[in-house]
């Protein structure tokens, strides 16, 4: 059995903690042992990963108390036994599990990048620059979501190493693939009409997410068609601020929040056109996930290309809602229920997941 302590999971569902997710359900468990480290009050799927067998160690946030979470994630690591310590993160700031897995003797220590860029601030900006040339004294192996989220994070060196891999963002393609009865069922209850148009965001609402565009571009779509509606899915603390705005611009009749659903699969069912307008990503499993369910996606362009997946997916630049709301209206009015069957093998979480275990286990056999 080999140990890893997975390390990055928070209490707001996001990128890290779907991806955790995914590959905890369908890893080979007779084989791989996921644990995990929780800052907060408790981490999102913390109940069923310990009801799984799984623990969830409580730490002080390395924030805060960043020696007393040294010292006790060392102690967890030796006392453990821990084979991998796999940390998911989004900024090379804090390096502290990096260094306690060190001071621990872990064989495999993994700094695992999910994003491209940050919207913290030039200060901090400059931090990352400068602290993630010290990620090789502490870690042996590096994971990115994609090429842009490799680059941003670890230097050329590193990315030209036999220790740098891509992991993919995966899915249960089977569950998100587009079904028909589902889609007039999630319609129904979302009180959305045969002729009318459904657009589709599925994110936090942090600055990243770039809501505030997004509600330009929708703004600009209702002013000349009536017959769109749109459905926010996420939470976060530009919520209020995006709420407002949409009754500023008098669209609230068309505008849906749902907040934090465990059901995007079926909603996604019911979207025609799904917006990612993200100032970065690494490579969002919302994209791959509206792709493989069937919808007409427009991305922007400070999203890495190897999101692309469906042949008519597109990637708009971030600077005119006036072009993103002309190129939504024009495919509208071309629009086809019809959905693309598109090869999905590259995203499949069971493929992924088999590739996971392999890589720690033959991570350890060098060691």
């Amino acid at each position: 059995m080999i140990k890893v302590l997975q390390v990055g999971a928070t209490n707001v569902l996001g990128g890290i903690e779907i991806f955790l997710h995914n590959y905890y359900k369908n890893i080979d468990r007779s084989k791989v042992e996921f644990d995990f480290v929780n800052m907060y009050d408790k981490i999102c799927f913390q109940e069923e990963y310990e009801a799984n067998g799984s623990r969830v160690y409580n730490l002080p946030n390395y924030r805060i108390h960043p020696f007393k979470y040294l010292k006790q994630l060392k102690k967890i690591l030796k006392d453990g036994k821990y084979d991998v310590l796999h940390f998911n993160m989004n900024s090379a700031i804090f390096l502290y599990p990096l260094m306690a897995a060190k001071k621990a003797n872990v064989p495999v220590i993994i700094a695992h990048s999910h994003n491209a860029s940050s919207d913290k601030g030039i200060i901090k900006n400059i931090l990352h620059d400068l602290i993630k040339h010290f990620i090789p004294l502490f870690a042996n192996y590096f994971f990115a979501c994609s090429d842009y989220a490799g680059k941003w994070f670890f230097s050329n060196k590193v990315m030209k190493s036999d220790s740098f891999y891509i992991i993919n963002n995966a899915i249960n393609v089977e569950e998100f693939k587009f079904n028909e009865a589902k889609r007039i069922q999630v319609r129904k209850n979302l009180n959305i009409k045969d002729d009318e148009i459904l657009i589709g965001h599925v994110g936090r609402f942090i600055k990243q997410k770039n809501h505030e565009f997004l509600i330009e571009i929708f703004n600009q779509i209702v002013t000349t068609n009536k017959e769109f509606k749109l459905v926010l899915i996420g939470v976060g603390d530009l919520k209020k601020e995006i709420e407002k705005k949409v009754q500023n611009e008098g669209i609230e009749k068309n505008v849906i929040f749902l907040g934090q659903r465990n059901d995007t699969k079926d909603l996604y069912q019911a979207i025609d056109i799904f917006l990612l307008p993200s100032l970065y990503e690494g490579l969002p499993l919302v994209g791959i996930e509206a792709q493989v369910a069937g919808c007409k996606c427009f991305f922007s362009d400070k999203i890495t290309k190897e999101l692309k997946i469906k042949s008519d997916s597109e990637f708009l630049k971030i600077r005119d809602s006036k072009e993103w709301a002309r190129k939504i209206i024009d495919y509208s009015k071309k629009m086809s229920n019809k959905r693309e069957k598109i090869d999905y093998s590259q995203y499949d979480i069971k493929t992924n997941s088999k590739k996971l275990c392999e890589f720690y286990e033959t991570s350890l056999e060098r060691k």
